[in-house]
């Protein structure tokens, strides 16, 4: 199994080392990558951030990350 790119919306801006924050399926917060609302395109993640009231800023923004397969599924 291998990694893939998603767009997603960081909650928090990435710690030296630390976790990263991610918003959730549900618009919450969350560092659990199951859980972490992914996208195929940067125009879903906006239209999400927009229906799910979530304001983009320096902090909370849009951006890539790798994920393993098994992290992309469905719960």
């Amino acid at each position: 199994m291998g990694l893939r790119r998603r767009f997603v919306i960081f909650a928090l801006p990435e710690q030296h080392g630390g976790r990263n924050f991610y918003i959730s399926k549900s618009g919450g917060i969350t560092d659990i990558p199951p859980a972490v609302a992914k996208f195929s395109s940067f125009a879903e993640a906006q239209a999400f951030a927009a229906s799910h009231n979530i304001e983009l800023t320096a902090a909370r923004y849009i951006g890539q990350a790798d994920f393993m397969e098994w992290d992309c599924r469905e719960l």
